[in-house]
């Protein structure tokens, strides 16, 4: 009786040499893909991490801006006929003064006084500095009714923004009121003058952080 194995070699099936190619080529491109997807994930999230950094700085300058205003108000509203803004300056600017009544001045977000909506998460702080050419700049006197308002203005994420305007006013010894708005129809009061106007005779200066 013959072996029926006798012949085992020489009816074996010749194994195809590209079968295993398929599996690779899957592999590259599967990895491709993940690589691909991954890149387009990175990209983005940092291009809406971008545009949200561009809002929150956004919102530090129109704080900053803001507290530059009410302070310029503030102090229109607050000069001496014969010193100036005396009151309002340091010797040598060592303790620049931050006036506290400053409606909304060092007044965190979400707290009474803060002029800003909750969801903003802004603040401003204002500092009041004097000039350098000022010949009472040494002693803390102001003596040519010219001052530096620096407005630091905060936004979400540490965003931060801080301008700075200079002012002066042309009030003299006049002991007639600041200008004020009467009724509807009717120019403000002495609206001839102008004593007590805010001028920024400095062009503006803005820095940004982070």
């Amino acid at each position: 009786m013959a072996n029926p194995c006798a012949n085992f070699d020489s009816v074996r099936v010749a194994r195809d040499p590209q079968r295993g190619n398929s599996l690779i080529l899957a592999l590259v491109v599967l990895t491709a893909l993940g690589t691909l997807s991954m890149l387009t994930t990175f990209s983005v999230r940092g291009g809406i991490q971008t545009t949200a950094n561009d809002r929150f700085h956004a919102i530090a300058l129109y704080s900053a801006e803001s507290g530059a205003a009410v302070a310029m108000d503030f102090l229109r509203t607050n000069i001496d006929a014969t010193l100036g803004w005396k009151a309002y300056v340091s010797a040598n600017n060592a303790s620049p003064p931050s006036p506290s009544a400053i409606p909304g001045n060092s007044v965190a977000s979400g707290t009474s006084g803060n002029p800003f909506s909750n969801d903003m998460l802004a603040s401003y702080k204002i500092e009041i500095y004097n000039n350098r050419d000022d010949s009472g700049y040494a002693t803390g006197l102001d003596n040519d009714k010219r001052v530096i308002v620096r407005s630091t203005g905060y936004g979400p994420d540490g965003a931060v923004a801080i301008i700075e305007w200079e002012i002066k006013s042309n009030v003299g010894s006049s002991t007639r009121p600041c200008p004020s708005y009467g009724q509807k129809n009717e120019s403000e009061d002495n609206s001839a003058r102008n004593d007590c106007l805010g001028t920024i005779d400095t062009t503006q200066s803005g820095t940004y952080s982070p």
